[in-house]
């Protein structure tokens, strides 16, 4: 028993998260029903589906879930039961502080790449291709230009996602599983993208928002997808909410193509679209050729018969039914919280682009799959299996990360 949770239930808080460890999913399954101890979902809405995904696998897993502090001392004598963790003590991100050169000194040149050996691997053909490095941070900004084009895909041809980007963002898995809410309405990176719009007189205007699609790839169904980016750092650049539209253009009903009004303008025809292959997006403001304000990653959008990539998986895990979104009815964004993943995954893949070449990966022929925020909520279990499991949950299929990178700690683990 983690003693954290004890010392939360002595201070009087009357309901602790835990992550438990055990040998027998199905065991502390039907305790919980016994005991009322499960988080009521949201029903669905319009053009959802709550779908049972199939039954917790053998061996050992994890399950986070909210428990009354009554019941937190009969966990243990639950069958199967190895663990019980603190779920609400987040890691935190382990601090840079840039050296400045000594007065006098101006570095000319970078040389991070011979000093770590990096340029004899590279010599000997070792560039890190077909690796791909899940950085488990606070997201990576995959529209800076120094990382836009590393980002990792599903290549497996028997996924429901392949050609999409692989990503996990377990915080808005989260919200959107349990609560069924996406951003606006709950500040996550998925977008709710469910209302609807026509331009039914074909004048490139859209009915009833009145947004300009001059310029946009048509949709197929006649039907456009409206809903507002959910970074708070490309709102807060561009001085508010920025539109976007989701277009089914290469198959009716069938929407994979996002494009964000970045410079709040009302016409999206003058902006770069987002979908699989090109999944980014910015503006260059000055003219160089390189976009100074970046939109970030689309990794998925809905198709209206598979869930958010792993939830069945993550559903199965923590004891809830899969939440199926409608066609184009949420749009998945990896962003950057901070700037601490982009830093790490800089580190790994960084192609040189700025700064005259300054920032080079260690293994520039790596593709990064991000994890992120993965400060902001659910348990780093999560991200680990992921890392081992892929979008579908099983190991030995070859839709997962080859390397974790996880440049963070515990102030818990620290100061014991």
């Amino acid at each position: 028993m983690d003693q954290g949770l004890l010392d939360r239930v002595a201070l009087g808080q009357e309901e602790v998260r835990v992550t438990v460890i055990t040998s027998s999913l199905d065991d502390l399954d039907v305790w919980q029903h016994r005991h009322g101890a499960f988080e009521k979902q949201a029903p669905a809405k319009a053009g959802e589906v709550l779908v049972s995904p199939s039954g917790p696998g053998s061996g050992i897993d994890h399950r986070t879930l909210w428990l009354d502090a009554g019941l937190l001392l009969k966990i243990p004598g639950v069958s199967g039961v190895i663990a019980v963790i603190d779920a609400e003590r987040s890691p935190e991100p382990y601090g840079t502080i840039p050296l400045e050169a000594p007065p006098g000194h101006d570095p000319s040149s970078v040389r991070t790449g011979q000093i770590h050996g990096a340029t004899e691997a590279w010599d000997r053909g070792y560039t890190g291709e077909g690796i791909v490095v899940a950085v488990a941070d606070t997201g990576v900004d995959f529209g800076h230009p120094d990382l836009n084009g590393t980002q990792a895909r599903v290549e497996y041809q028997n996924s429901s996602y392949y050609g999409w980007p692989l990503m996990l963002d377990h915080n808005s898995m989260y919200h959107w599983l349990v609560d069924g809410e996406a951003y606006p309405e709950t500040g996550t990176w998925f977008a709710n993208t469910s209302a609807v719009d026509f331009d039914n007189d074909s004048d490139g205007v859209l009915d009833s928002s009145g947004y300009n699609i001059t310029g946009v790839s048509a949709s197929l169904s006649g039907t456009y997808h409206l809903g507002e980016h959910p970074d708070w750092k490309l709102r807060d650049k561009v001085g508010g909410d920025v539109p976007i539209l989701v277009v089914d253009d290469g198959k009716s009903g069938l929407y994979e193509t996002v494009w964000p009004d970045i410079d709040r303008d009302g016409w999206f025809g003058n902006e770069t679209p987002m979908r699989p292959g090109a999944e980014t997006s910015g503006r260059d403001v000055d003219g160089d050729g390189l976009w100074d304000i970046s939109a970030g990653l689309v990794y998925w959008v809905a198709d209206g018969t598979n869930g958010v990539p792993y939830s069945s998986t993550y559903a199965a895990r923590h004891g809830y039914d899969d939440r199926i979104p409608g066609s184009g009815n949420l749009t998945l964004f990896m962003l950057e919280s901070g700037s601490h993943g982009t830093l790490c995954a800089s580190a790994v893949a960084a192609q040189g682009i700025i700064d005259d070449g300054r920032v080079l990966g260690m293994a520039p022929n790596a593709t990064i799959s991000a994890i992120g925020n993965h400060y902001s909520g659910g348990h780093a279990l999560d991200a680990w299996r992921f890392i081992a499991e892929g979008y579908d949950g099983d190991p030995s299929t070859p839709d997962q990360p080859h390397i974790g990178s996880f440049s963070f700690g515990y102030s818990s683990v620290d100061d014991s």
